[in-house]
């Protein structure tokens, strides 16, 4: 019997942003919903959103930091449907690191084509206001195990990958991690909420973007299916 369980997080009026981040600001939009029409005026009811790529959980192609990049409506529709495996690694707080160590440690074998879904207790602070400028990130030191890794997407319940926690004194600028992975066509999927509640290792990944034409991503709806004894 399937469980299914939905692990994208709700979108509503004053949610988190990207915008909190002090190198992005304002260019990135906040979601805003406007009604532009009601049954007692119009005879209907309808709705003006406004948001950016980013917005809440999200699928983007490497085209976000690779002009070479795909754009989202070129991906092929049969790369939304994936078999799924899931790494649970020890609960993080606020600002605190993964390391390569956890996940080589925590994450089941990853077969090729696979979603790797990682999940690290973030998800449960969707609506908390440090939801992203305190959330855990990926230590450098992830990288190697990563790239190891033939999966196809990468699914994570924090909003930031790496900041500069997660560089050692002297290393690179960011995009060190994330460029490798995109260069391989690997799909982005972030941030996710309710991985805590999956309880197989394996499942199959539903994850579908808006259809707009020439961008690098858009919100998205991702769902997880696995198969539960009766």
């Amino acid at each position: 019997m399937p469980k299914y369980t939905d692990l994208s997080g709700p979108m509503y009026p004053g949610m988190w942003s990207y915008s909190a981040l002090p190198d992005l600001g304002a260019r990135v939009p906040e979601l805003a919903v406007d009604q532009v029409a009601t049954i007692e005026r119009q005879g209907y009811d309808s709705f003006r959103y406004e948001m950016g790529s980013n917005t809440a959980t999200y699928l983007e192609t490497g085209r976000h930091m690779l002009a070479e990049g795909p754009l989202i409506d070129e991906i092929p529709l049969a790369s939304f449907f994936r078999p799924a495996v899931v790494c649970h690694v020890p609960r993080k707080g606020p600002t605190e690191l993964i390391h390569g160590d956890e996940l080589a440690a925590h994450c089941p074998p990853v077969r090729e084509g696979d979603a790797l879904l990682i999940e690290c207790g973030w998800g449960s602070q969707w609506t908390a206001a440090h939801f992203v400028t305190a959330g855990p990130n990926f230590h450098l030191d992830c990288l190697p195990w990563l790239l190891a890794q033939p999966f196809s997407i990468l699914g994570v319940d924090v909003p930031v990958i790496e900041s500069a926690r997660s560089r050692p004194s002297g290393s690179e600028s960011a995009g060190n991690m994330l460029i490798p992975m995109f260069k391989r066509g690997v799909l982005l999927l972030a941030p996710l909420v309710n991985l805590d509640q999956v309880t197989a290792d394996r499942g199959e990944l539903i994850a579908l973007p808006l259809r707009i034409q020439g961008v690098c991503g858009t919100p998205c709806r991702a769902i997880f299916m696995e198969q539960q004894e009766i």
